[in-house]
């Protein structure tokens, strides 16, 4: 039986209630992330303070990387074809998007999703929809590779994805499991948006400090890296926190921070919030096996 195509590459999988000795049929590139269990804060607004819950979660296997403008590619001009125009363009890549980045955003228009050079970087400009379609796709190939499990294959939960991003360190802010952005030779651990102290300063009138926006070219990363960049935690899990934020099963909302956020909103907990597709905005798939 032929193996997956690379396009299967970014998934991340939860085994769960199949028979002893049944394994899916996986393609290389993944690494096991164990069950475990760790504490997630609840914030309420009360004068007894904030209080949290145990979050337990089966163990799983996860991709390395996000998914690629060439994954996507692969998965657009197979399914398009069978589609109305409406489906279509609602599964379509929103190059315009880069517009909303405030960069000069003319070649990454052009060039960003369909240019050989940008294969290996994250797709991003990608709405919510597009993503479950590729879920669905993804997992009717796994399902054939697989046809004596029963296969599933989504979006993550929040829960799910935070557990993989600390990399097996327990309440570790980064998937690094320090609370520094850069290693001992002052290099950026991921993908985020750097100023330099010289940026930073105070405002006369309100008294609080703010962040000028660097000029093109000062310390801050232009746009997104390729998948393969900068560091693994300890799953061996690459840009979990920074270069795009990924998208979890509750739409509308993105973990890790990206290219485009400050050092402080780049940790395992980050969460944005989405409306449409965006630059900054990618997404890998979970995949739930179970026997039949």
């Amino acid at each position: 039986m032929p193996r997956l195509p690379i396009c299967a590459l970014t998934l991340l999988v939860i085994l769960s209630s199949f028979q002893a000795g049944k394994k899916p049929k996986l393609p290389d590139g993944f690494e096991y992330i164990p069950a475990g269990t760790y504490s997630l804060p609840v914030y309420k607004p009360s004068t007894t303070g904030d209080s949290s819950m145990i979050i337990s979660v089966q163990g799983f296997y996860m991709s390395k990387y996000e998914v690629t403008n060439k994954q996507y590619r692969e998965f657009f001009a197979e399914v398009s074809p069978r589609l109305s125009a409406s489906d279509r363009e609602k599964i379509a890549i929103d190059s315009a998007g880069w517009e909303q980045a405030g960069i000069y955003v003319e070649p990454l228009r052009k060039h960003y999703h369909s240019h050989p050079s940008f294969d290996n970087y994250p797709l991003v400009n990608l709405s919510y929809e597009g993503a479950l379609r590729y879920c669905e796709w993804l997992q009717q190939k796994i399902q054939k590779e697989n046809p004596e499990l029963s296969v599933e294959v989504r979006l993550p939960s929040r829960t799910e994805w935070i557990w993989a991003a600390m990399g097996g360190r327990s309440q570790s802010m980064y998937p690094w499991g320090n609370y520094r952005l850069r290693n001992k030779k002052g290099e950026p651990m991921c993908n985020f948006k750097m100023v330099g102290d010289h940026a930073i300063y105070r405002n006369r009138k309100t008294g609080r400090p703010e962040v000028a926006m660097p000029s093109p070219g000062a310390e801050t990363s232009v746009f997104t890296s390729a998948v393969k960049s900068f560091y693994p935690n300890d799953y061996g899990l690459y840009n979990m926190c920074g270069n795009a934020a990924e998208m979890v099963s509750e739409k509308g909302v993105a973990m890790g921070g990206s290219w485009n956020d400050y050092g402080g909103d780049v940790h395992t907990r980050a969460e944005a919030a989405y409306d449409r597709a965006a630059p900054t905005v990618g997404f890998r798939p979970v995949i739930i096996v179970k026997a039949r």
